[in-house]
């Protein structure tokens, strides 16, 4: 009998070798030099198809067993010892079973071992029969006339369409978006146009290969040395490394395949896939002759030996945005906590699934915005297993909070032909309707949960969530662990996970957190050494996982640091160099509820951010503009509609790109984009496909039309994808959870109106209208300043904005001659006679014109914008 640990290292090198099949394609497409040509040549007659008597295609794959060697260094031991499933090697010695041939061999599979790689590359590629036999003989060169070395990635973005009942097809020549072929950073997540890009030369082409190949290399060296002797935990930080380098790297670039899913996309949903089947084949012996016939000839295609394993956090809202009669006191750093601990719950829930399956990180193929997606073997065991942490998941979300929050676990079996592109549709609509009858199922209550809590308030409610009882320290371990959270997220870099009953997160310069979650102890760490500490803990196999969570320090820095990365982090305003004088814009904030010092490195308070639009008076005497701050959320619009039917050939591993991608903007690139640009904004929580920020109140619309803007370049200005955002200017002091019901109710109300839109002040206004509204408020600002504008002048024209909008009010139609009437006065009365006639048309055709009769209610914001600057 396996233990758990045997079967979980063995399911960790099932799923490298697969990860890993496709290694040469990155190999061979850098033109290495200083390679052994003869044991290439060698390699390509065993691995590679030989087509028409004349030539060997799919040459990649002899560069996938040559360039094994290259990572074998950094790797955990894939020469000797037990390596089981496969059979060990030495050096040199070519074995049937071995690693390495399991991966390489994905075109010309023997075994029943590369069988099942291969069989997880056609299934995660969505391809039926007769579609992997025209690929398999196809040439490496697009549709587009780009061969394997020039062809870069296409975004599937630009192809979803959502006018029909499915996804519009398109041709690879069609499409004008790319890539660009660098490691994963906030700036290279985002396509280039085409053209004066994509390579039109090999020498080039290659070059962007080499030079990224070099840097994978460097990469994965880092990775810790003593934690390679643990497989679950050194393929986690490897497939964070995988990811950052071959993000951008077309998987496919044969004839007839559009190269628009990722080497890593494709390689992960091609692991995750190996790692169940083998599973599925293990636990039920069925791996001779008649497994691997039913392999090749798909005779078992339709047997369900995949359980795809679905999580979803419910309650997000009401969890984090939970009151108290001291919520203010730490109001910043209460709300970045929760939005921590709800990522941290799912990650949590998916490692606990992923422990109790014996399963790698691989297998995780979607985490974002609180859903998760395991693949895992179909089989009784799993399946009771999948049950019981369903179990515990409950319990511990009803004893920690009382129901505020749960996370629903559901199961869905497949086959190998629910997968491919016939079937695949239907899948995801399952799915997608698993997930909701999840929602009503929370926490099995027409079963065995309580319907009264054994529960003592002998101290009282928590102070900081009155749903939560205190205990002797005046507060709920929960809600100190939130504070915690939210302080050192801001100082740290790095998680460390154990097991609930590990003492090992004792030492100087750790931060354990004190609640279990789901039987794990969690810690923060960001020193170097102190995380290099344990390496003991982490051969004993002790230490589950080590992730960093740091931000970029700009938007071009690569996204590694050796270890295995979460994208759970958001950013949190620091204070820089603070004078004597700057300080003084705060006033009476620098005393805040938060009790946070202004001095530099200190979190800003909500207080401190409502000032920060506030400006200097020209003769330094204080400081002009309104305290306040902006609240602001979003999501994208017809996110399912576009996941469900916006792809005409969807596929497995496209549906994760998509994913992954979708996620990428709000979680990588929003809060690397803020800590740039709009160092005063917290981005309470982004993922997904939706965003919870709160700044000061102009800058947050600044902010807003520049996300909007990237936002439709990110998906290669597809007109059909776009988000909406509701936005609610409030004083600081105002409860949280009374901020998230405006801005929910402003979203709703941006949605209500035809979507792809902006609500605020009341006002909506679609996106494309946007920049005229801008442009608008900058020439309010200069006639003000030119004409010095009165206030009561001004205010007028909030007056005639209401009138003119009175649509069945026959009255209305007086607004032109009102305003023509109180703009003749104001120029007589405060103008010079040679200034008057150029005022009079230069107002009438801004504020008459272009600003009322051109925008009607939406001109209310350039006004208000206009007004709050001056207070």
């Amino acid at each position: 009998m396996n233990t758990e640990t045997d079967l979980l290292a063995r399911g960790c090198r099932v799923a490298f070798a697969a990860l890993l099949h496709d290694l040469g394609k990155f190999a061979e497409r850098a033109a290495l030099t200083g390679i052994d040509r003869e044991r290439l040549d060698a390699h390509v007659t065993n691995y590679c198809p030989f087509r028409d008597q004349r030539y060997h295609s799919h040459r990649h794959a002899a560069w996938t067993a040559l360039m094994f060697e290259a990572v074998e260094d950094s790797a955990p031991d894939l020469t000797t010892g037990d390596l089981t499933p496969f059979a060990s090697r030495t050096r040199g010695a070519e074995i049937t079973d071995s690693l390495v041939n399991a991966a390489a061999m994905h075109h010309r599979p023997r075994s029943f071992l590369q069988w099942i790689i291969a069989t997880a590359d056609r299934v995660a590629s969505g391809f039926e029969r007769h579609e992997f036999e025209a690929y398999n003989q196809g040439e490496d060169r697009t549709d587009s006339g780009r061969n394997h070395y020039q062809a870069r990635q296409l975004t599937l973005f630009e192809q979803v369409g959502l006018d029909g009942a499915t996804g519009k097809r398109f041709a690879v020549g069609d499409l004008q978006w790319r890539y660009p072929l660098r490691a994963l950073s906030p700036e290279s997540l985002f396509p280039v146009p085409r053209n004066g890009y994509e390579p039109e030369k090999d020498g080039p082409a290659q070059a962007e290969y080499r030079e990224l190949w070099r840097a994978f290399l460097g990469a994965i060296e880092c990775i810790p040395r003593g934690h390679r002797s643990q497989w679950p935990l050194w393929l986690d930080h490897f497939d964070t490394a995988w990811q950052t380098f071959t993000h951008a790297i077309p998987a496919a670039t044969a004839f007839g395949v559009m190269p628009d899913v990722s080497l890593y996309d494709h390689s992960k949903a091609t692991a995750a896939l190996a790692t169940a089947l083998w599973r599925w084949h293990d636990a039920h012996d069925e791996s001779g002759e008649s497994a691997i016939q039913a392999l090749s000839s798909r005779a078992d295609w339709n047997t369900q030996k995949m359980l795809l394993i679905q999580g979803d956090f419910f309650g997000i809202q009401q969890f984090i945005f939970s009151g108290g009669a001291q919520t203010n006191r730490h109001a910043a750093r209460l709300l970045r906590g929760r939005s921590f601990q709800v990522s941290l719950f799912t990650e949590l829930a998916a490692l606990r699934v992923l422990a109790a399956c014996s399963l790698p990180a691989t297998s995780q193929i979607i985490n974002a915005a609180g859903k998760f997606l395991i693949v895992a073997p179909n089989t009784d065991e799993v399946r009771e297993r999948v049950q019981a942490v369903g179990r515990q998941l409950n319990g511990w979300f009803l004893e920690h909070s009382f129901g505020l929050a749960g996370l629903g676990l559901v199961g869905r079996p497949a086959s190998c032909n629910d997968l491919l592109q016939g079937r695949f549709q239907a899948l995801i609509e399952g799915l997608f309707s698993d997930l909701e009858a999840a929602k009503l199922r929370r926490f099995a209550l027409v079963e065995d949960a309580p319907g009264v809590f054994d529960v003592s308030y002998r101290h009282g409610p928590c102070p900081y969530n009155d749903h939560l009882p205190a205990d002797e320290k005046g507060s709920a371990k929960l809600s100190r662990d939130q504070i915690a959270l939210g302080t050192q997220i801001a100082r740290q870099a790095r998680l460390l996970i154990v097991d609930a009953d590990s003492g090992a997160l004792r030492s100087d310069g750790i931060v354990a957190l004190e609640t279990e979650i789901f039987g794990y102890r969690v810690a923060f760490t960001g020193d170097e050494d102190i995380s290099g500490r344990f390496a003991p803990l982490a051969q004993s196999g002790g230490l589950r996982r080590c992730w960093d969570f740091s931000l970029p320090e700009n938007l071009q820095q690569t996204l590694w640091h050796g270890y295995a990365r979460r994208y759970v982090n958001a950013y949190v305003p620091r204070f820089g160099e603070v004078s004597e004088w700057t300080a003084d814009k705060y006033g009476s904030s620098s005393e805040t509820d938060d009790e946070s010092p202004v001095e530099r490195g200190a979190g800003k308070t909500f207080n401190h951010i409502a000032c920060e639009d506030r400006r200097p008076r020209t003769d330094r005497s204080g400081w002009v503009g309104q305290s306040a701050l902006m609240t602001l959320k979003g999501d994208v619009d017809n996110l399912g509609l576009i996941f469900r039917k916006g792809l005409a050939r969807p596929s497995f591993a496209r549906m994760a790109a998509l994913s992954r991608q979708m996620n990428a903007f709000f979680a990588v690139w929003l809060p690397a984009y803020c800590a740039e640009r709009y160092p005063d904004t917290y981005t309470v929580f982004a993922g997904g496909d939706d965003f919870f920020l709160v700044g000061p109140w102009l800058s947050t619309q600044r902010l807003v039309a520049d996300m909007a803007a990237r936002f439709r370049t990110y998906v290669a200005e597809n007109p059909g994808i776009h988000f909406s955002a509701g936005m609610v200017m409030s004083k600081p002091g105002l409860p949280i959870e009374t901020l998230a019901r405006q801005a929910e109710h402003a979203l709703d109300s941006a949605k209500s109106q035809g979507k792809n839109a902006l609500t605020i002040f009341g006002q909506h206004v679609r996106w494309p209208d946007w920049p005229t509204v801008r442009a608008a408020e900058d020439e309010l600002e200069q006639l003000a300043a030119d004409y010095d504008l009165s206030t009561g002048y001004l205010y007028g024209l909030l007056h005639l904005i209401e009138l003119a909008g009175r649509r069945n009010d026959p009255e209305s139609s007086i607004w032109r001659s009102r305003f023509a009437y109180r703009t003749r006065r104001y120029v007589v009365d405060k103008l010079k006679p040679g200034e008057r006639q150029t005022a009079q048309l230069r107002l009438a055709g801004a504020l008459g014109e272009r600003g009322i009769a051109g925008l009607g209610g939406a001109y209310r914001i350039p006004v208000f914008n206009h007004f709050y600057k001056q207070r």
